[in-house]
């Protein structure tokens, strides 16, 4: 007797269940595969595999073997951003010698909305001496502060960037203050503490927003150990 999923349209199987099921987790999604041949089949799908979300096993993007690694390559070539992020953080980010090629893999998980990506990106961009360079990477950042969700980034960060600990060199202390009226602007602060963030909440968004760039800078540094020159 045919199995009842079998009856379904291809597309519909597609939309309501593979890519609902992708999207939610990657133990399920590969779980799935096992089940049902169409299942199989429909997983290879370059949209699906763009949309597979690592959210419930991370482990498998921040501790891959060659074995694991060659088995991410299609998400990576699907346009999948956290695979995406994951690597390219990984190569930009290498010891002993980074890779350039990392941040152009940041770059495309960012401007697909990866939040992660868009932080990261973001505040690598600010640390180029170039203006152009610092006008694009406010534009990822404030987007994430616009979405309150700059601590969540800071926290994933600070959890991330224990599998990239020693400094290699790929980025230095920006030592020109984003403000140009730095020190005699009136600042930036927060509502109840100064400096030290409570929650997005806390973020006053009425003063001076290059400030708070500039302070976000030095939290960066310091999460993944960026030296001076």
């Amino acid at each position: 007797m045919a199995n009842h999923i079998d009856l379904l349209p291809e597309d519909i199987l597609l939309k309501m269940v593979v890519e609902k099921v992708a999207t939610n987790s990657f133990v399920n999604f590969f779980n799935m595969q096992a089940t049902d041949r169409q299942f199989r089949k429909l997983s290879n799908n370059p949209d699906v595999l763009k949309k597979v979300s690592f959210e419930d096993y991370p482990k498998i993007l921040w501790e891959p073997n060659q074995n694991i690694l060659h088995f991410l390559k299609r998400f990576e070539v699907s346009g999948n951003p956290e695979v995406l992020f994951s690597q390219g953080l990984r190569e930009f980010f290498d010891w002993p010698v980074g890779n350039i090629s990392g941040l152009r893999k940041l770059k495309i998980a960012a401007e697909s909305g990866y939040k992660p990506a868009k932080y990261v990106y973001g505040m690598i961009k600010l640390c180029s001496e170039n203006n152009e360079s610092r006008k694009e990477g406010i534009d990822h950042v404030r987007s994430l502060r616009v979405a309150k969700c700059m601590m969540q980034l800071r926290m994933k960060m600070h959890q991330i960037s224990h599998y990239f600990w020693r400094y290699n060199r790929m980025l230095v202390r920006n030592r020109t203050p984003i403000c140009n009226s730095f020190p005699t602007c009136k600042g930036w602060g927060l509502k109840r503490n100064r400096w030290v963030f409570v929650d997005d909440e806390d973020d006053d968004m009425s003063l001076c927003e290059n400030c708070r760039w500039d302070h976000e800078l030095n939290v960066f540094y310091g999460i993944f150990h960026i030296h001076n020159i």
